[in-house]
């Protein structure tokens, strides 16, 4: 047990959850009961932003308080820097037993392209089941053999584990199914270089049976391709595409080939950790290996291939799922959450749990009873005008017609999906996700009740980003600065301490999470130093701490943040201010933005960016939008003397 002045705090964290996709939130069709009750008995923040719409970025930002150009997370693929300060390894130096459960992401999902080449190569002998791949293995054995000094054994020491099949369902062809077959996601760089070198050397790929002419031609192909790449990272030898595991210690692939059992601790502060890495079908981690230990049959559940799921009518959608609720991942992640409040009883320490469930997230699926709950016919259309696309800049067109392949979350041509019965479809599967988090999020409060820790535990939930939904025609996540990416549920309870069902108006953000916490855990800034009365300067944080906003009746409304999204897929880099009634984007080097009153028009159908009247708001608000990026940037390190 612990005193008022020091609690406990459990951080309850979904992954692209839309602010609007929970009933406290206004949502009539999604049910939430225990998140509702956790606003109806605590602080609901409603209008809190996302600092950067990417999961990586995102989570950057809470963990060190900082905006992405300052953490350097600036998108997805950019590892976090442990010797940045963080909520978790501050706490703990303080004095808190810190724990994580399910998803981090601070870390690569997959290998960079080189170590991803080295992979290939290392697993291709041991995975080729088929005479494609065994002849794919000679191809890139011998154009290594020919660019790089190599070993006899380019696979030595490497074990493969078990592998599902159709593990992401999205190999449409053989090249890309005997990359998945060692774990090579297809949207990673990898894949998409092997894939890139076939399309330049084959017309007809890949088949099942290519001529000795059409092996050769890739050959020379993959070996111009890679001779480039070995040249750009300086690579004279085989074993400078060498890694040790640990440098990537959340790649799929290291994982899926048994090459990691568990991560590195202590973890960005955290002392223990359970891991889960990937989502629904792609998942993978100590839960994988949990799973195949306890339920084999479950196991083989996965793949949204087995006999016994049923498939939705749309791209990604599992519309009845045959694992067991109770052999689910978040299911895990609650039972290993619940694990570390039960040895949390009798210890005087203050804790700290992060609890992170990978959902909801693409593919969309959820164990039955939820995952058949929503009628599709319930569910109402996106935000959206049929001109829309006509009005909006133009690569909001590009990207609904498929011409960006790797932008993050996109795996196929978008249209199809955001069409009427597509995307009602999408949604009602992923509300009974939402349901079914809301379930297990119940389960590990349960636990914080039954062990006597509540009275004496900050409970957070949040998520990381929200997700397009069809709104504007868009799908998943991008560079897309609308109310439905960048909105995020924020609510935080503790009883007896902080008001009961209060709504906070006032412009939050992620920058905001770490000055909080560390506030209320009386934990002092890692930035802290003397400064003499006469100094003046822009404050260390670019956020500032909640605590007023969670202890009296304060709501201020004259606060605004500043959203940065790096885009290098489609080469445009957004900023976007967010005010208590305005949102301006703008994408420098463009003539064109966006620029939407978000009082008169919420659902943002109507864009002032060219409208002449609105010119003299559009130059306030660029001017505002350049003094937020520099007082936001946080004065770190600060001065420490006169010279």
């Amino acid at each position: 047990m612990t005193s008022s002045s020091n609690p406990n705090v459990v951080c309850f964290v979904a992954d692209q959850l839309r602010y609007d996709h929970l009933g406290c939130n206004g949502n009539d069709v999604v049910d939430t009961p225990n998140i509702d009750a956790l606003a109806e008995t605590g602080v609901s923040f409603d209008r809190t932003y996302t600092n950067n719409p990417m999961c990586m970025p995102a989570r950057a930002t809470m963990f060190t308080g900082r905006n992405p150009h300052r953490h350097g997370v600036r998108s997805n693929g950019v590892h976090l820097r442990e010797e940045l300060p963080s909520i978790p390894q501050q706490l703990s130096e303080a004095g808190y037993r810190t724990h994580s459960a399910g998803k981090l992401h601070l870390h690569l999902y997959t290998l960079p392209a080189p170590q991803q080449v080295s992979h290939i190569a290392a697993e291709l002998p041991e995975r080729a089941e088929t005479e494609f791949g065994r002849r794919l293995g000679e191809v890139l054995d011998a154009v290594l053999r020919d660019l790089l000094e190599c070993p006899d054994d380019l696979a030595a020491g490497r074990e493969s584990v078990g592998y599902h099949e159709g593990f992401s369902n999205r190999g449409d062809n053989l090249l890309l199914r005997t990359l998945e077959r060692i774990h090579v996601p297809k949207w990673s760089d990898g894949a998409l270089l092997f894939q890139e070198a076939a399309a330049e050397a084959v017309s007809e790929w890949p088949t099942d049976d290519l001529s000795e002419a059409d092996w050769e031609a890739f050959a020379e192909e993959l070996k111009t391709r890679l001779a480039g790449m070995f040249d750009t990272i300086d690579a004279t030898t085989y074993a400078d595409l060498s890694f040790e595991p640990s440098e990537f210690p959340e790649a799929r692939e290291v994982w899926e080939s048994g090459l990691l059992s568990e991560l590195p601790e202590p973890y960005y502060g955290f002392e223990t950790t359970d891991f889960t890495g990937g989502h629904v079908n792609e998942i993978y981690g100590e839960y994988k290996r949990w799973l195949e230990s306890n339920y084999p049959d479950a196991y083989d559940r996965i793949s949204f291939d087995h006999p016994d799921n049923v498939r939705g009518d749309t791209f990604q959608v599992l519309r009845e799922w045959s694992l067991p609720e109770e052999a689910h991942y978040n299911h895990w992640i609650s039972d290993r959450s619940i694990e570390f409040l039960d040895e949390q009883e009798d210890d005087d320490d203050p804790f700290f749990l992060w609890c992170s469930y990978p959902d909801p997230h693409n593919p969309y699926a959820a164990p039955e009873p939820w995952g058949s709950m929503y009628d599709p016919s319930d569910v109402e259309l996106p935000a959206r005008s049929d001109e829309e696309l006509d009005e909006l800049p133009e690569f909001y067109r590009d990207v609904y017609e498929g011409d960006f392949f790797q932008l993050q979350g996109l795996y196929t041509e978008p249209g199809p999906e955001v069409q009427e019965e597509a995307i009602k479809e999408i949604i009602a599967v992923t509300y009974g996700m939402v349901s079914y988090l809301d379930h297990e999020v119940g389960r590990v409060v349960d636990a914080l009740e039954r062990n006597g820790l509540r009275e004496d535990t900050v409970v957070v939930f949040l998520s990381d980003h929200g997700e397009m939904m069809g709104d504007h025609w868009m799908i998943r996540k991008g560079p897309f600065q609308f109310e439905g990416l960048l909105r995020v549920p924020m609510i935080w309870n503790w009883p007896g301490e902080f008001r009961e069902g209060k709504r906070v108006e006032t412009v939050t953000s992620h920058e905001d999470l770490m000055p909080t916490m560390l506030d209320l855990c009386g934990v002092t800034s890692p930035h802290a130093v003397y400064e003499p009365s006469y100094r003046h300067g822009p404050d260390t944080w670019p956020g500032e701490s909640l605590v007023p906003l969670l202890t009296d009746e304060s709501d201020p409304r004259d606060r605004s943040t500043v959203v940065e999204t790096d885009e290098d897929y489609l080469g445009i880099w957004p900023r976007t201010l967010v005010t208590d009634q305005y949102k301006l984007t703008v994408y420098p080097d463009q003539e064109y933005g966006e620029l939407f009153d978000l009082h008169d028009d919420p659902e943002e159908l109507n864009n002032l960016w060219n409208d002449d009247a609105a010119e003299p708001l559009k130059n306030r608000l660029y001017r505002e939008l350049i003094d937020q990026l520099v007082l936001q940037e946080g004065a770190v390190p600060s001065r420490r003397n006169v010279a």
